[in-house]
């Protein structure tokens, strides 16, 4: 496994009936945006033809010769929606019977407690005869339809989020345990001891307190097994028989507290997948335990790479800034597969609130991607090799939390990320367990991560060995827990150097930082006589409908000045709908190849509102995301604010005006909020004298997700922040020179949330277009988060152009 070897994928989530040529299409799309291939993700798939049918696989078997053909990797989700393990519902409808079981104390009414068992009809993980059915329906079903040579190209199967039972988290959400009626028996083959006594000892420490810790670390540790053995283990071996990857991520991977909620312990179930993987959402990085768990399991049992679905929920305003930074924070902790969440077959409505962003189809500095994966590559190029031998190995106190876990205490941790986790005995085992991590990381130390469970290690040779992966120097967290105390002990007499957390810093070599390579003094930049920018208007402008409930119809009523014309104007709806009509027209509503709906409107010379109104399908989508776009101006007749330094907002309401420039500075209030074409920005400078050898030109003053240069009509290449250069590898001739910049727009500003309190932010999902608080929201935010402003993010350039000598 190298960061010399990174490969990108997309989570293609396929929301709309198998079209053989459109997919193609997309394919052909994908792959001239730089990724090496997809995984072919059934969600909100609206089972046209029918989920796992003759029809479907025929379909799918067409695609993947395609991406074969063509030179695109291809991958098998193994389910229709999410999390793995249902068939897309086929699993129950075979066996109605199937259940899950979790277990909560009650009072007894004497003083005591009494174990109270619930249920709810669903497969269960810890279920061998509902595994195996979803793997005949699944796996099975793709290997028995899909033509031959199909599923021979196919590279592996991706498994999501499978946790205890069906994952729905019974202790985050009530303080409730997994539960299986086989684990008593199990329990008592292993331990020599009964569970039900010992119930009451997972819920609140006894009077014995250590005995109520061994106990619960015995049953988490039992349950993880089962799910590890039930679940994943069947998977991996079908895999292995077929000649197929496997690869898998859990739900909760982000520190152990969180972990265990969901499935135990990750170093424990992720051993049997064969490429492991972790879930890296949201748009900043996060702290380093949970990506090195991915390469370290991947490098003890052998495994040639460690992947990440990336960027889930990051939101439409990722930029390529923010996309490279995360990147290579992934890849510094040896990631160097990608599964980008997620690219949208169709971008309907549902589509556009889903997690978003649609990357890179539906960004709109999708051009630019190639670029920028590019740039990934060259950097993470430069990191430290991974592969070659650790410095240290740092063992988790998984059993340390197990053994302090009170399931009511929790309740209110968020089920998206884990924080918010209590501030009681396993809760302050996790924080400092993190802290000793992210110390390690700044540190610059090559560690690997493991825990206290001993059958995962031996010693020889003077090393623990776990694996394919030999150990001289240990770093204990506080908390951990051993089953055999002498353990230590024995480590130190093999010639293992062991270290407690209080002595981390002579475990990490003293104290050293990572820093980047030391950027040479930049050199002093030649700023040439130049003119002011002067922006040209895009193609087009578009504004987005606010639509309100008018009987059993939508309706939108547009502001317009008498200057703005619609001569050429189009309504745009990204659903199909029963009916459109502009002042009271029925239009002519057009299916575009891309799977969105056109129809031009009337010029409505001399109106002052332009009113549009659309009768939605009888169970189709309720509020549907349509524009109006033409050549027009939009403005707010309240003005705009700053929001932050990134953001502006304003009130409205908005209406059209007569078309014109943007003002390069400040396209947002000039007339192009919700832009989401590019505007170009042009100026002349004059070199007096000319640059010799390699130089750059820098942009200053840019407010864009990115910019495509063009120096004297020949491009010269894609910038974005914070550098925002572009190579001029043969310097630059003296005299006149053109310079003319196309500035990329946020995503955010077309598809917002634009109402929500924060706007444009880190992290993105449905409920934030709904308005209402969950898990995405910041905890001080209202329960209500629409608030009275629209939200935008700047778009603009101010500065004087630059010429620096490389």
């Amino acid at each position: 496994m190298t960061q010399r070897d990174l490969q990108f994928l997309s989570f293609w989530a396929i929301n709309d009936p198998l079209e053989p040529d459109s997919l193609k299409a997309q394919l052909d799309e994908m792959r001239a945006a730089g990724l090496n291939g997809v995984v072919f993700h059934p969600r909100y798939y609206p089972n046209r033809p029918e989920y796992m049918g003759e029809a479907y696989l025929a379909a799918v078997s067409e695609l993947i010769l395609y991406a074969k053909r063509i030179g695109m990797t291809f991958w098998l989700y193994d389910e229709n929606g999410w999390p793995s393990g249902t068939a897309g519902g086929a699993v129950l409808a075979r066996r109605p019977d199937l259940t899950c079981r979790w277990v909560a104390l009650e009072a007894d009414g004497a003083g005591g407690f009494r174990p109270v068992f619930r249920e709810r009809r669903a497969p269960s993980s810890f279920d061998p005869e509902a595994v195996s059915l979803f793997m005949d329906i699944t796996h099975e079903g793709y290997r028995r339809g899909l033509d031959p040579e199909a599923f021979a190209y196919v590279e592996g199967f991706f498994t999501d989020e499978v946790g205890f039972l069906d994952g729905h988290g019974a202790t985050v959400k009530d303080g409730s345990l997994p539960w299986d009626d086989r684990l008593p028996e199990l329990y008592a083959a292993r331990y020599g001891e009964e569970l039900l006594p010992r119930l009451p000892a997972l819920f609140a420490d006894g009077a014995d307190s250590a005995d109520s810790a061994e106990a619960r670390v015995r049953y988490w540790e039992l349950i993880t097994d089962l799910l590890a053995e039930s679940f994943y283990r069947p998977i991996r071996e079908w895999c292995a028989r077929h000649g197929k990857r496997f690869t898998a991520h859990l739900k909760a991977e982000e520190h152990p507290f969180f972990q265990l909620s969901y499935s135990g312990s990750c170093f424990r179930v992720l051993r049997e997948v064969e490429t492991p993987a972790i879930d890296a959402l949201e748009r900043y990085p996060g702290n380093h335990y949970y990506p090195r768990i991915a390469h370290s399991i991947a490098m003890q049992q052998g495994r040639e790479h460690a992947l990440a679905e990336a960027m889930g929920g990051s939101g439409w305003g990722v930029s390529p800034e923010s996309f490279v930074d995360y990147c290579l924070w992934l890849a510094s902790h040896g990631v160097d597969r990608f599964v980008l969440h997620l690219n949208q077959y169709r971008l309907k409505s549902q589509a556009i609130r889903d997690w978003p962003p649609s990357m890179p189809c539906h960004l709109t500095w999708r051009e630019a991607f190639p670029a920028v994966l590019a740039d990934v590559r060259r950097r993470a190029a430069a990191l430290p090799d991974l592969r070659a031998e650790p410095e240290l190995l740092v063992v988790a106190p998984t059993r340390g939390v197990m053994a302090a876990f009170v399931p009511s205490e929790a309740h209110g941790m968020n089920e998206h990320d884990g924080s918010h986790y209590p501030d009681n005995a396993a809760g302050r085992i996790n924080r400092a367990f993190l802290e000793l991590i992210d110390a390690c990381y700044a540190s610059g130390a090559h560690y690997e991560l493991t825990e206290e469970r001993e059958e995962a290690g031996a010693l020889r040779d003077g090393a623990l060995w776990i694996g394919r992966r030999a150990y001289r120097r240990v770093l204990v967290a506080d908390g951990c827990r051993w089953a055999a105390p002498e353990r230590l002990d024995a480590l130190r007499a093999a010639g293992v150097a062991v270290f407690a957390a209080a002595e981390a810093e002579a475990a990490l070599h003293g104290p050293r930082r990572v820093r980047e390579a030391a950027a040479a003094s930049a050199p002093a930049g030649l700023t040439p006589a130049q003119s002011l920018w002067r922006a040209e208007a895009p193609a087009r402008n578009q504004l987005p409908l606010a639509f309100e409930r008018a009987g059993e119809r939508l309706r939108a009523v547009v502001r317009r000045a008498p200057e703005a014309a619609l001569d050429g104007a189009a309504l745009v709806l990204h659903d199909p709908v029963e009916a459109a009509y502009a002042q009271g027209e029925r239009l002519s509503l057009e299916r575009r190849a891309d799977g969105l709906f056109e129809a031009p409107l009337p010029a409505a010379a001399g109106a002052e509102t332009l009113t549009i109104e659309v009768e939605p399908l009888p169970g189709g989508e309720g509020e549907p995301f349509a524009f109006v776009r033409g050549r027009f101006t939009v403005a707010s007749r309240s003005g705009f604010a700053p929001k932050d330094d990134r953001q502006l907002k304003s009130a409205g309401p908005f209406e059209l005006r007569g078309e014109a420039p943007p003002l390069a500075e400040d396209a947002v209030t000039s007339g192009y909020p919700f832009a989401g074409e590019p505007i170009a920005a042009v100026k002349t400078f004059e070199c007096e004298r000319a640059v010799e050898g390699p130089a750059r030109l820098r942009l200053n003053g840019v407010e864009a997700q990115a910019a495509r240069v063009f120096l004297d009509g020949v491009d010269a290449g894609w910038c974005w922040g914070p550098t925002w250069s572009v190579a001029l590898p043969n310097g630059l001739a003296a005299g006149a020179h053109e310079l003319r910049v196309e500035l990329i727009p946020s995503t955010f500003n077309t598809f917002g949330p634009h109402r929500h309190i924060d706007g444009d932010r880190h992290l993105t999902s449905p409920a934030q277009y709904e308005g209402v608080k969950n898990f995405a929201d910041r905890p001080d935010a209202p329960e209500r988060t629409h608030g009275d402003f629209w939200h935008f993010v700047r778009f603009g350039i101010a500065g004087d152009v630059t010429i620096e000598r490389e």
